[in-house]
């Protein structure tokens, strides 16, 4: 007997044609809604941006429209999405893409609709590297957390003294 159990929990097809690789899915809060709900953000190598909304659906059901909450062709393919604190002065999360030759980031924002049509989601271009080299993936994080600058005498090598 086993504890645990693997079910669908939500599918969907995406593009045609269209080429991935595993640095082309992030799962996150990206919009930095209230409810701290997670969305599935997926780039291709075609160009397209996708993020969706999901919700549980019976295997076999379709995806519903209002889970695809927005989609975009940039124009390079896309090699890798991340999702982390980009943009200095703010909290807030923001979408990191990284393309062949440059690495983009983006805020993601959702406006609330006052018709059937719902909320509308834009992608805003925060800021832009353009790359020396060829890229093919990348890292981030906190690379071990530190969050205060050391005092001086700590930089010091020992048997050293600075005047």
């Amino acid at each position: 007997m086993s504890l645990f159990k693997a079910r669908d929990w939500w599918s969907t097809v995406v593009g045609n044609k269209e080429e991935f690789d595993q640095g082309c899915l992030c799962v996150a809060n990206i919009d930095n809604s209230s409810g701290g709900q997670d969305k599935i953000i997926v780039g291709s190598y075609m160009g397209f941006l996708r993020i969706y909304h999901p919700h549980p659906a019976k295997p076999g059901d379709p995806m519903q429209v209002e889970e695809l909450l927005l989609e975009t062709q940039l124009r390079e393919p896309i090699l890798q999405v991340e999702v982390g604190k980009f943009v200095s002065g703010t909290e807030l999360l923001h979408l990191a893409v990284l393309h062949c030759k440059k690495l983009c980031v983006y805020a993601v924002s959702g406006i609330l609709g006052n018709t059937e049509h719902g909320n509308q989601y834009q992608l805003k271009l925060m800021y832009e590297h353009n790359l020396q080299r060829t890229a093919c993936n990348m890292t981030y994080g906190p690379f071990g957390g530190i969050k205060e600058k050391l005092p001086k005498s700590a930089c010091s090598p020992p048997g050293y003294a600075k005047y």
